[in-house]
This record gives structure tokens, C-alpha cells and sequence, in this order.
């Protein structure tokens, strides 16, 4: 359900800024997994499936999914007087799924658009948790992490989480690691001449699934992150006092405008994504992630700016 609209209170105190905001210098690895489509369809039908529009439903993509870790420099928010505030640092570890717009009923159904879903994140500072969740509906939440400044040492990256790694009535809350990318010595070296043929090494990935999708689109998705803008589709709830009624509920979709690109990188080395089992955040039952040891796929690292955009209803 979408509540009545009434203006929304910037009372003193509260950390709640307006977007567009500017994000400078931001340092993303990302690595593609395999997930399971039943799993990741399940967690879309409890999620957008829930809140989308009339005649339309969404629908995971591939077998794959995409890790991402990224150190932004300096984030601050356009529009005053919010841009006169100061900025912050943030970093985010989000696992991304590639989604599918379908629209229509019974034979007369056709995909309109590709985007991704930002389905897990984890940031390290408060304001960046606050104002993610409350106005675009990430779902955000802290953690500690690890990951290197720079793509020419070991690469090597964690994630754990105050949680509960079992869910029992004498379970305590605790910091628990949820997963670990590890690699070997990384020579990784600048290939800027394929950054515009990014996208079709993913496709190629893609592909390899026999997708039922026009190529082109398939592309645009893909090549989303480096050339121009990223397409993010959101779904945004809050629960009423009790916790039983959604007093609101909507999908929202957000793009991300690149809009300077620094550095471009493909990493050579073998990746490895190691998860553990935290009932909290059970990765394998909501994706399909393997519990243990899996291997990463088309390891990148790109350094950009962007801005991202207001959400909107879809």
C-alpha cells in the first residue's frame, strides 16, 4: 500500500538530506557468482512482486550475480541547503541482482526493461544507513569490513555483521563474519581500450544460459556500471507499530549517472568467495550462494564519479 502524501518534516535534528548526491572518487571491485534462479525469484516475489504495478511483474535474469565492494571518497548532497552541510566517506558491500520488467497478461507479456536489484547492503556509517533506507529504501545495514586501497597488492576482502549466526532463544548478538573474497597476488593491469566492451564480455557470460533476451537490452544492462548510467530498482517499505501492516509499500527505480571514469581495470587472478552460515543473513537461502568455497567470475575494478538520482515510483 502507498500512504496519503503529505509533506515530509526536515525537522532540527533530523540527518535526513535531498538528493541528487555526488559521489567523487569511488573505488568499486565487483565479482560475478552463480545463484540459483528459484531462490532469487522467490526473494523478488517476496519483495517487488509485492508492490508492482498493475499488468506487471519482475523476473530474476541468468544464473549470476554480482558482489561489489566500493570505497567512495567523498559524498555530499546537491540541493541546498543540504549541500552546504559537509560530506562524508561511506563504503558498500551490496550483492546486485540483474532483474526483468514484464509487462502485460497471459500470452501478451514482453520484457520493457532491465535493471538492478541492490537486494543485500551493508554500509560502515550511520548516516549513510539512515538516509538510504528513509528515502530511496535500501536495504541497508552496518558492518565491518575489509578491502584494499588499490588493485596492485593482494586482493583480499571480508564482511561480518553484528547478527545472529544461529537463531535460538539463548542466541546472543554478535559480530560474525558472513563471507570472504580471497585471491592471489594480483596483477591486475589498465585495459581502458575494453572498457566499452565490458558489457559484452558479461553478456557472453550471460548468454552462455541461452537467455531469452534481446541481445541489445542485455547489453544495456550490463554495461550499465562504466557507460552511462546504472538502472536501480528499489523496493521501499515501512511497518506500522505492530510490525503486521506495511504503511507504506511501493517499487522505486533510481539511476545511477556516471559521470567520470577514472581508472578501468579487469583482474587476472582467481577468485574465491567463501560463505559462511548466518541465520540472520542466510546468503544461500535467499540467492543461492554455496555455503563454503565457490569461485568469482570477470573480476573488475573500476574508479568513477556519479550521481545518485532521486527515487521515483515506477
Amino acid at each position: 500500500m502507498i500512504s496519503c502524501s503529505k509533506q515530509y518534516q526536515h525537522f532540527l535534528s533530523n540527518p535526513i538530506a535531498k538528493p541528487p548526491c555526488r559521489m567523487t572518487n569511488a573505488k568499486m571491485y565487483g565479482f560475478f557468482a552463480q545463484i540459483e534462479e528459484v531462490k532469487v525469484q522467490r526473494f523478488i516475489d517476496n519483495t517487488l512482486n509485492v508492490a508492482a504495478p498493475p499488468h506487471t511483474r519482475f523476473e530474476g535474469v541468468g544464473e549470476y550475480g554480482l558482489i561489489t565492494f566500493t570505497d567512495i571518497e567523498k559524498i555530499a548532497s546537491l540541493t541546498a541547503p543540504y549541500d552546504q552541510h559537509g560530506w562524508m566517506q561511506e563504503t558498500d558491500i551490496i550483492i546486485w541482482l540483474p532483474v526483468a520488467k514484464v509487462v502485460g497478461q497471459g500470452g501478451d507479456e514482453s520484457i520493457t526493461h532491465l535493471y538492478w536489484y541492490p537486494a543485500f547492503i551493508c554500509v560502515n556509517n550511520i548516516y549513510a544507513l539512515i538516509n538510504g533506507r528513509e528515502t530511496w529504501g535500501y536495504n541497508k545495514y552496518m558492518c565491518d569490513y575489509t578491502m584494499p586501497l588499490t588493485p596492485s597488492h593482494e586482493l583480499n576482502f571480508s564482511i561480518s555483521m553484528d547478527c545472529f549466526k544461529y537463531f535460538a532463544p539463548d542466541s546472543k548478538l554478535q559480530q560474525h563474519e558472513l563471507f570472504t573474497i580471497v585471491s592471489g597476488e594480483s596483477d591486475g593491469h589498465s585495459l581502458l581500450s575494453m572498457l566499452e566492451n565490458f558489457g559484452e564480455d558479461i553478456a557472453d557470460l550471460f548468454a552462455q544460459k541461452h537467455l531469452t533476451i534481446d541481445t541489445a537490452l542485455l547489453k544495456q544492462l550490463l554495461s550499465g556500471f562504466v557507460n552511462p548510467q546504472m538502472d536501480q530498482i528499489l523496493f521501499k517499505q515501512f511497518p506500522d507499530g505492530k510490525g503486521d501492516e506495511a504503511v507504506y509499500q511501493a517499487v522505486l527505480y533510481s539511476p545511477s549517472e556516471i559521470k567520470k571514469v577514472h581508472s578501468f581495470k579487469l583482474l587476472k587472478p582467481d577468485f574465491d568467495l567463501t560463505l559462511n552460515q548466518l541465520d540472520s543473513f542466510p546468503l544461500a537461502d535467499m540467492f543461492g550462494f554455496k555455503i563454503g568455497k565457490q569461485p568469482l567470475y570477470l573480476p573488475f575494478y573500476i574508479e568513477m564519479d556519479f550521481d545518485q538520482l532521486e527515487a521515483n515510483h515506477l
